[in-house]
């Protein structure tokens, strides 16, 4: 790594991200993962250049790697330790290339490379995972393994990794409270790094993505008061945060409606038809933050 600028390396990871968001569409139609294969070897040539892994020399797992791995998977408390020193950044540096890497495989439809790649980022992370560097990261790749294994139909699995999200999220806001770095962070020079606001907005975003991928679980395992308010709170803070796209929104909340009807609470099912019907009129006039920055990418 010495023998590579640092910011050749920050270069190869910003091109990684802009190929990682080219729309599958615009590539071309026999090749329609093309943008994320060159991606994917960007991200490859910036994980070599960073060295391996300061405690995964031999790439032997330890035995609680991934799920289960400890007290956090249990949603129980654990201490905060800082991502402090240069062992301890490149070891986060690496965690965000992993992240990246198992969402790339994820996308190109090859799954079980994609989960290797993000159990390595939280093995990675595992020490620091409740810091202000590695939070929002660490919740990212639960979240994702969390979606992976209830696409396997794993639903306990899927649960077992959101829920610890959850309760990660909850004790970072109430033992720490300030918003902490976004991933893409750790590869931007001091005066690119983001506002306060914008930080916040972004860990806000991952949480509210964590208890709609619950309401989704709970649904699918018939917890249905459960899966009613997580997707009330969803719902909620995607209004709150001016995230979301209105013609999902009005149809999410006109389903929770009937769930209220079941449950013969006219008023509240009264009350989500209203706020559907209203944000349904929005459709196509108002672009939200949602929106925006899905352009973007």
């Amino acid at each position: 790594m010495a023998s590579v600028p640092w910011v050749e390396i920050r270069e190869k990871f910003q091109a990684a991200l802009t190929l990682s968001r080219v729309e599958l569409h615009k590539n071309p139609e026999k090749e329609p993962y093309k943008s994320k294969y060159s991606a994917r070897a960007l991200l490859e040539e910036v994980k070599a250049l960073l060295g391996p892994a300061p405690e995964d020399e031999d790439e032997r797992p330890q035995a609680d790697d991934g799920l289960g791995g400890g007290d956090h998977a249990l949603g129980l408390p654990t201490e905060v330790v800082e991502a402090e020193g240069p062992v301890a950044q490149r070891a986060v540096r690496l965690a965000v290339i992993e992240f990246h890497l198992g969402v790339n495989h994820i996308d190109t439809e090859e799954l079980s490379a994609g989960e290797e790649h993000l159990v390595k980022c939280l093995r990675l992370l595992r020490r620091y995972r409740l810091s202000h560097d590695c939070i929002s990261l660490y919740i990212q790749a639960q979240n994702n393994l969390g979606i992976l294994w209830s696409e396997r139909e794993e639903i306990e699995t899927a649960r077992a990794y959101l829920e610890s999200s959850e309760a990660l999220y909850n004790q970072y806001m109430k033992e720490i409270g300030s918003p902490p770095l976004d991933p893409t962070e750790h590869f931007l020079p001091e005066e690119e790094k983001l506002t306060e606001q914008e930080r916040s907005k972004r860990f806000e975003k991952v949480y509210t993505h964590n208890l709609y991928y619950l309401a989704q679980v709970y649904q699918h395992m018939e917890m249905f008061e459960k899966a009613a308010h997580y997707c009330h709170s969803t719902l909620k803070r995607q209004l709150e945060h001016n995230a979301y796209h209105p013609m999902e929104w009005a149809i999410n909340a006109a389903t929770l409606s009937q769930f209220y009807i079941n449950k013969l609470c006219f008023m509240e099912a009264r009350h989500c038809l209203s706020a559907a019907n209203v944000i349904f009129g929005q459709t196509g006039k108002i672009q939200t933050t949602e929106d925006r920055q899905h352009r973007r990418t």
